[in-house]
């Protein structure tokens, strides 16, 4: 017995932790060797072990196996990196430096040491050194340093960082080294072979430096600089480690630290994950699916595209779930030890302890390791999918057909990119899930068959019997969340057309009813259904948490019932490690499934849209331009046309048209006769059935609402070509830009706001027709681009753009037109009615027929205005259709004399003679070589949705608040919340912690009891007081979600909400001015999501996570008091990583936020203009735009969630930290013999393992809280926006009969549209009587519309007032005033939704007054044809409705407000002549003759017969008297009629 307790005590005596200890032979030593082999390969006498039978360490053979494995470790990954850095292709010439000898020198060195090493090893074993294990294994480290040698020569000219294979080997050599020298300390081999032990060890040393140079000392890159571009990512050339503990990113962590990050600090991102890479890896594979398969199927090239990385990542998750589960085996160990201590048991060597100790700490740093590379590779393939799809949708969209078009709404088509991609991207997280949670299920079932045997089935069979709950949860949340989506796009369209036609609802006083509308999609529908999915997460939570609990109540029951074993710590604590390990793979398949599902979804809508029908490709044939003048350039035989491929209505049939160059053919109808169709038609927007349709050479288009980028004037005028000044200023004088451009604050570098919001209507116009003179096409196709000018601007562009004399006389002109007194200049003629071509001819053969043409002429009463022909044919005979020239011939005459002597192809398509072509070519290719198109040189303005703050109208930069988010904001949510619920939410969040503790407590108990008794007992209380603590704990966590949701989250953002939409209806119109859309917009989208549903969740997390730590680090301080000590230093470790990543994180996700809203701006303004796109040709412009912004976004993204793996990968290193502490102070403890319980050792280090998680979490969701809680911050920010004056003012109500004379005074009164810009009204004093008929008039920009505005108090005044009916305006409310005031607006604004809607939003009419409004606003018949009448929808933006229908509609609008002044913003601008006829009947009728009218007009001749003229100019009223008495005095209104040509009609 004494030999046996002596053995042992030697044992525990060398099983220090250095391998020193006071006896001097035990056993043999590592050169001991015997004559011969008594086992194979092994000549010691001790063996292979691997344990030395007489001391607390390995056999000297078995030490050489660790050595042996990295040995070869370092020869097969060796040779193969070193066959893969050949294949890089030549070195750089890289200067070898004294840093690149250095370290070559000391790797020679220690192969001579090793060299030395063998030698002595020789000499020691002289018979059997041949055989010997240890001697090969030296020979192989040999082999193996030779080999790094080569690697590390190789590797200088050919990488920017040491090679990886090297620095592993380094590595794991190093702890090979390190464990041998401690054995060779243990065999005291420093007494037996002097020489031995110092050259091993100075081998080690240096080994030890090489390792250091190698890994930490940077070579001397200047040579790589040079060859790079500046911004290039540094994770292309980081090292291993590097990459492992993501430290490429602490230099932008400490600039994080030290400053604000701007976009101008990040990176540029690494060549494979930029959007061009991306995207066209995207479209090759799904080309490819859509070649092969029938039905393409997205998963499968998503997959093909993408999948290589994510399949690696797949690797990483298996290490990361097996070494997840070794911890619980060492868990068990561990209890062992540590109960090895306690009464009548045999203590264990303290290495042995440390050992495991150690283990468990290099288990975590692995797992570590392992589950951050995986998420790195998920989330990089997540960020390519998006990029990708982002860019394959905008490609898509570009091609889409008509069909496809309105099939998707603008606002859908964005979701696709902004929710479904997104989705996609989210999945990436999720997906490897899927067959991962089942593994670790395998896993923990087998290891715990181990530890309980069979009792484990009771558990599973719990687990089975909560799966079908938890689908049935996922499914109800699935449909929830289905219908939380479509009350989000309602929401988000409504308010799209809210903010849109903002200028509408607040001159029609409509803010209530839309207010209304939205609340009620808002709180009946959106919130509803918040609250019905808050209760059923609030049950899913109670079966997770439940499940876990059950499963390991279950398995102890059965255990304690059905086994005699007793059932104690190393029991317990190891099934509950397992049991807590198992929660995530069971919690995480639900999310996995519904992540699942969710992407499919997308993933089917997304299928759709790539799939839509596409624009017809051969709907037009482009040849190459033609040399003559008089060639035939657009050709359409019979061809018939329709919007719809699938629908049998047909919008153009039977068209034949020719045009020739240098011709302009002019093509006229009523409104929805189809002349915008057959412009679209021939650019091939149109759906081809039958015909065909040539085009010769390029095409400018200018749309019929001119489509203005966000941008500066001269960027909408260059659009992309090359900048030519010369030619610049010829167009935009052509195009009488000059004046605007003095107007604009910024002349021509102003930026116009979203849709062109700065510019007047005429500006736009002309603008968009500059952008088309300046392309210098060979075909122009313009809509109506007169309609929307003053008369005289009208002329000045007919004659220096249109008309023979103008810009692009050599050019092909296709004017769809309402304007008459262009017809004179046109070459040709072709009327349209109902889609069809009624009659075509020159001017003067159309006049002379007396045809339909030569009606529209007359009605227009305009015989004389356009032009000599028809001045001629009225004043001789009318029959004659020959140009009689009598009398002193006018100028204009004249030229027109000497142009028909110059034979200039004007009249008819006459083949042009050579001397013509000739004499007109040479000067047009002098001024009009095509516009060449600039290189892309990155986008307009920056990466934030604003541009860089230059001029006085660049919109206002996006608050961006820095730094941390203010208390206050944190207040103010709890406020909104409700103190009361936020306070019981926090008791039952303690109170569930508590509980669940006091559970884990019971068990230690209960296991001590049983080790006690050896046996057990009273199972009956033991096992119901745990399920008591159970139950309690989860059903408070069911109270506290409840609460948390209904009471306090649902109830805040419904609050939150409703203040910001009120804010935004109350908002003056100067604040939509300076907003783009999408910003308002990403308010009510993405930050409302947010403050719906994510913040409250990350709260809850952060909370139960902080109470899970706090509880944890009090268990391990009670069980060891010493750990108090380093709970301070790990706190401020952790605190200070918090804080660094914080900052840094913070900015990244606020840049990466910032950057999102210009991808989704752009791409809305993109779907605005595509036929305009299209016709230009820009496709791939836009484009490559498309893919710089995107990549600026992801710029911001990248390092964003690269900073989280930082952050994890340090806070679980501390983590790993507590749980080294942990394990060793139990062991110094009771090596001490302390007298800690195994019990308690098993409860705390239970709760040890799981404190990286919480650490982690809290850290993720502090980070989580302060990016969301900025959404709070940003709504509230809205909320508090300054509004107008108030509605109602209680104590001046105006009588109810105001204004009953409709007199109208202005006194003094100036206006400016906001702070810092100049007065648009000056002094302005008019006195209009009750129902006088008033015409307001001026060149654009003189301040026409802003006196209409200023009257509505869309503007209010700087000084002096408007008086209606001697009652002050600004004393009133304003919707007392708006209700009181009819207007029918310049642009006429439609809402989604039915017709009645469109009239009277806020039901207040009945059926009767809406048809007969209709039946005075000419639009009876049209309404009565659509399906369902009053109730027939109207899609967005009225776009079913052509441009002069819904100019109707407002003037239905207007006939409804009981109002005696009406108020007429050129409002029949976008109507041809007979319906402008027709409105103007109706406005003569004796249903108006009662009212003030004040018309503000383009056309002069709509005011002519007015009771007095406003003539403004500068925001000045320069003239005002009757008509008459303005022409005598042949001022300014004399000259505005007569460059409109119509002072004969006066006279």
């Amino acid at each position: 017995m004494g030999g046996t307790d002596g053995a042992q005590q030697i044992l525990f005596e060398t099983g220090s932790f250095t391998g020193y200890h006071p006896y001097v032979d035990l056993g043999s030593h590592y050169l001991s060797a015997n004559q011969a082999f008594k086992q194979p390969l092994c000549g010691d006498e001790e063996g292979w072990g691997p344990l030395s039978p007489f001391r607390y360490d390995f056999t000297p053979c078995f030490i050489d196996v660790w050595i042996a494995v990295v040995a070869a470790f370092g020869i097969v990954f060796g040779t193969v990196a070193i066959a893969w850095l050949l294949r890089k292709g030549k070195p750089t010439a890289a200067h070898k430096g004294w840093h690149f000898w250095i370290k070559q020198s000391l790797l020679a060195v220690i192969i001579a040491d090793f060299a030395v090493q063998l030698v002595i090893q020789i000499i020691n074993y002289p018979k059997i050194w041949y055989g010997d294990f240890r001697v090969w294994t030296t020979v192989g480290t040999i082999v193996a340093l030779g080999v790094i040698f080569a690697i590390q020569w190789l590797e200088h000219g050919r990488l920017r960082n040491p090679n990886g294979v090297a620095l592993f080997f380094w590595l794991f050599f190093l702890i090979a080294c390190a464990v041998k020298l401690r054995s060779l300390i243990s065999q005291k081999l420093y007494h037996k072979n002097l020489p031995y032990f110092i050259t091993y060890t100075v081998g080690f040393g240096l080994s030890v430096v090489e390792f250091f140079v190698e890994w930490l000392w940077p070579a001397n890159r200047h040579d790589y600089e040079a060859l790079v571009e500046e911004e290039e990512c540094p994770v292309e050339y980081a090292t291993v480690f590097s990459r492992l503990t993501f430290s490429w990113i602490t230099p932008l962590m400490q600039l994080g630290y030290k400053q604000y990050l701007t976009e101008d600090d990040l990176w540029g991102l690494a060549r494979s994950d930029t959007t061009k890479n991306t995207g066209d890896a995207f479209s090759k594979t799904w080309d490819h699916e859509l070649k092969h398969r029938k039905k393409p199927s997205l998963w499968i090239a998503l997959f093909r595209a993408y999948g290589g990385p994510y399949a690696v990542a797949a690797i990483f998750k298996v290490g990361n779930d097996i070494s997840q589960y070794i911890q619980p085996q060492l868990l068990r160990l561990l209890i062992k030890f540590v109960k090895s201590y306690e009464k009548g048991q045999e203590p264990q060597p303290v290495v042995q302890g440390a050992a495991i100790a150690l283990a468990m700490f290099a288990c975590a740093c692995f797992q570590t390791a392992m589950i951050h590379q995986y998420f790195q590779l998920a989330f990089v393939t997540g960020m390519r999918i998006k990029g990708g799809l982002a860019s394959a949708i905008y490609k898509k969209s570009m091609k889409l057909s008509n069909e496809g078009r309105t099939s998707k709404s603008t606002g859908d088509i964005v979701n696709y990119m902004a929710v479904d991609a997104q989705r996609l991207q989210d999945l990436t997280q999720f997906a490897q899930q899927a067959w991962s949670a089942p593994f670790q299920i395998t896993i923990c079932m087998i290891s715990l068959y181990q530890l309980v045997g069979w009792s484990m089935l009771a558990g599973i069979g719990v687990m089975i019997l909560m799966m079908p709950a938890h689908g049935f949860i996922a499914r109800i949340m699935r449909d929830l969340q289905k219908e939380q989506m479509k009350n989000k796009d309602t929401r988000s369209r409504l308010i799209t057309e809210i903010i849109n036609n903002m200028k509408s609802i607040k001159l029609y006083a409509w803010g209530g009813a839309f207010m209304n509308k939205l609340n009620f999609v808002r709180n009946e529908k959106e919130l509803k259904n918040l609250r019905k999915i808050g209760a059923t997460q609030a049950f899913a939570n109670f079966t997770w948490s439940t499940a876990p609990f059950f499963v390991s109540c279950s398995t102890f029951a059965v255990f304690v019932l059905t086994q005699d074993r007793p059932l104690t710590t190393d029991i317990i604590f190891p099934a509950l490690a397992l049991f807590n390990l198992l929660t995530f793979p069971l919690a995480v398949l639900p999310m996995v499934i519904s992540a699942i599902v969710e992407a499919s979804v997308a993933v089917g809508r997304l299928t759709s849209f790539l799939d839509a029908e596409e624009v017809q490709p051969d709907a037009v044939v482009v040849k190459p331009a033609p040399e003559q003048l008089g060639e035939e350039t657009v050709v359409i035989r019979n061809g018939t046309f329709s919007w719809n491929r699938h629908e049998t209505k047909n919008i153009l049939t039977d068209i034949d048209f020719t045009a020739y160059k240098g011709e302009l053919s002019c093509i006229v109808g009523r409104v929805g006769s189809g002349k915008s169709s057959f412009l679209q038609s021939i650019l091939g927007d149109m759906w081809k059935i039958s015909g065909d349709v040539q085009v010769h050479g390029s095409v400018a288009y200018v749309a019929q609402q001119p489509w203005i980028l966000n941008a500066t004037v001269k960027e909408n005028i260059v659009f992309g070509y090359r900048y030519d000044s010369n030619f610049y200023e010829k167009t935009v004088k052509a195009c009488a830009l000059l004046d605007d451009f003095a107007q604009l604050p910024d002349g021509d570098e102003t930026v116009v706001g979203e849709r062109g919001i700065s510019l007047s209507g005429g500006q736009k116009a002309r603008v968009a027709l500059a952008r088309a003179v300046y392309a210098r096409a060979d075909i122009y196709l313009l809509d109506d681009v007169l309609s929307a000018v003053d008369s005289h601007v009208g002329k000045h562009i007919i004659e220096n753009v249109l008309g023979p004399r103008g810009l692009l006389s050599s050019k092909t002109r296709i004017l769809a037109t309402n304007a008459i007194n262009v017809l004179a200049s046109a070459s040709f003629i072709t009327m349209m009615r109902d889609g069809q071509i009624v009659e075509r001819g020159t001017y003067k053969a159309l006049t002379a027929m007396k045809g339909l043409i030569g009606e529209l002429i007359k009605t227009a009463g305009q015989e004389q205005s356009a032009g000599p022909s028809s001045v001629a044919s009225s004043s001789s005979s009318s029959s004659k259709s020959a140009t009689l020239i009598e009398g002193p011939a006018t100028t204009q005459e004249k030229e027109e004399l000497e142009e028909a002597q110059e034979r200039v192809p004007e009249m008819a398509p006459i083949k042009a003679g050579v001397s013509t072509a000739d004499k007109k070519r040479s000067n047009s290719t002098a001024t009009l070589r095509r516009a060449s198109a600039a290189s892309f040189r990155g986008p307009r303005g920056k990466l934030t949705d604003e541009e860089v703050a230059g001029g006085r109208t660049r919109q206002s930069k996006e608050h961006l608040e820095q730094g941390k988010v203010k208390w206050d904001v944190y207040t103010e949510y709890a406020k909104n919340n409700n103190l009361i619920a936020v306070a019981i939410y926090l008791v039952t969040l303690l109170a569930s912690q508590t509980a669940n503790i006091g559970g884990s407590v019971w068990l230690k108990e209960w296991a001590e009891y049983n080790q006690d008794k050896g046996f057990n007992d009273n199972v009956g209380m033991f096992i119901g007081v745990y399920f008591a603590f159970g139950i309690g704990s989860s059903l408070l966590t069911v109270v506290q979600t409840l609460i948390l949701w209904i009471f306090c989250s649902i109830e805040a953002s419904r609050k939150l909400h409703e203040r910001m939409a009120n804010a935004i209806f109350r908002s003056p119109m100067s604040f939509f001015d300076v907003t783009p859309t999408g910003r308002i917009l990403n308010r009510f989208s993405s930050d409302i999501y947010k403050v719906d549903e994510v913040l409250a969740r990350t709260f809850n997390m952060l909370f139960v996570n902080a109470a899970r730590s706090g509880f944890t680090l009090i268990i391990i301080s009670v069980a060891t008091p010493a750990f108090v000590a380093f709970i301070i230093p790990l706190s401020v470790m952790y605190y200070w990583t918090q804080r660094y990543y914080l900052r840094t994180s913070r900015e990244l996700k606020r840049l990466d936020s910032v950057s999102r809203s210009p991808i989704y701006a752009h791409f809305q303004e993109t779907l605005g203009g595509i036929s305009t796109i299209r016709a230009y040709r820009q496709q791939q412009r836009f484009e490559l735009e498309n893919e710089w912004r995107v990549d600026a976004n992801l710029k911001a993204y990248f390092p964003s969630i690269s900073a989280n793996r930082w952050l994890a990968i340090r806070l679980e290193f501390i983590g790993a930290v507590v749980i080294l502490t942990a394990a060793s102070l139990s062991i110094i403890s009771v090596a001490n013999r302390s007298g800690l319980r195994s019990g308690f050792v098993g409860l705390l280090m239970s709760y040890a393992l799981q404190i990286t998680t919480s650490l982690n979490w809290i850290v993720r969701q502090t980070v989580e809280v302060e990016t969301n809680i900025v959404s709070v911050e940003r709504v509230l920010e809205y909320a508090r926006l300054p509004s107008e004056a108030p509605e109602v003012i209680k104590g001046s109500r105006p009588p109810v009969t105001w204004p009953e004379h409709g007199a109208v005074e202005f006194r003094n009164y100036s206006t400016r549209y906001r702070e810092g810009l100049d007065l648009v009204l000056k002094n302005i004093n008019l006195d209009v009587k009750s129902h006088e008929k008033i015409g307001v008039v001026g060149r654009t920009g003189a301040g026409k519309s802003s006196l209409t505005l200023s009257l509505f108090r869309i503007i209010e005044p700087v000084t002096g007032h408007i008086s209606i009916d001697e009652l002050n305006t600004s004393s009133i409310g304003l919707l007392d005033l708006r209700r009181r005031l009819a207007i029918i607006p310049q642009d006429a604004a439609l809402f989604e939704g039915t017709i009645r809607d469109n009239l009277d939003p806020g039901n207040v009419h009945d059926d009767t007054e809406l048809w007969s409004v209709l039946e005075h606003a000419r639009l009876k018949s049209h309404v009565d044809s659509m399906e369902g009448g009053l109730e027939a929808k109207i899609s967005e933006g009225g776009s079913n409705l052509s441009q002069g229908q819904r100019q109707l509609v407002s003037l239905a609008r207007a006939m409804l407000t009981p109002s005696n002044i009406l108020v007429l913003d050129e409002a029949t601008a976008a109507v041809d002549v007979e319906t402008d006829a027709m409105i103007q009947a109706t406005l003569r009728s004796p249903l108006f003759s009662n009212r003030t009218i004040i018309t503000v007009a383009h056309r002069i001749n709509t005011i002519l017969d007015s009771d007095r003229v406003v003539v403004l100019d500068k925001g000045e009223v320069v003239e005002f008297d009757t008509p008459r008495e303005l022409l005598k005095k042949q001022g300014v209104f004399y000259g505005l009629v007569k460059e409109a040509g119509l002072e004969t009609e006066i006279s």
